[in-house]
């Protein structure tokens, strides 16, 4: 497991906070392989619709879903992103090396466009592989 520095916790919470500002975005993290929250969280002024400890379950879900869609990358090709779009909410997650960036916004929510702003703002920071 790659341990991050704080310059790169940095730069992964200011493209948390950027993203944070499209409109209809609820929440942007950056969830560690444990199924941790290390960069980001919900956008001010938000109410998670979920409790504390149900929030952190799902962090670890989003993160064993990931792992067990991989066991697949052989044949079917890296995963570039993963969307679902419940009732009353829009999950994305986007893989950074072995973190993931999980997004919520909005049911009507534009996940598109959400995903490439995501992509542009997270492909361009360097993750160290110590």
């Amino acid at each position: 497991m790659a341990i991050l520095s704080l310059n790169e916790i940095k730069k992964l919470n200011n493209a948390c906070s950027a993203l944070s500002k499209e409109d209809k975005i609820r929440h942007v993290g950056v969830i560690n392989q444990l199924g941790r929250l290390i960069a980001g969280g919900f956008r001010d002024g938000v109410k998670p619709l979920l409790e504390h400890e149900k929030i952190s379950m799902i962090y670890m879900q989003m993160q064993l879903d990931f792992k067990m869609r991989k066991e697949l990358d052989s044949i079917l090709g890296e995963i570039d992103y993963i969307s679902s779009r419940r009732k009353n909410q829009l999950i994305i997650s986007i893989p950074i090396k072995d973190n993931l960036v999980l997004i919520t916004a909005e049911p009507d929510a534009d996940d598109k466009k959400i995903i490439k702003k995501a992509e542009m703002l997270f492909d361009d920071i360097i993750i160290s592989t110590i």
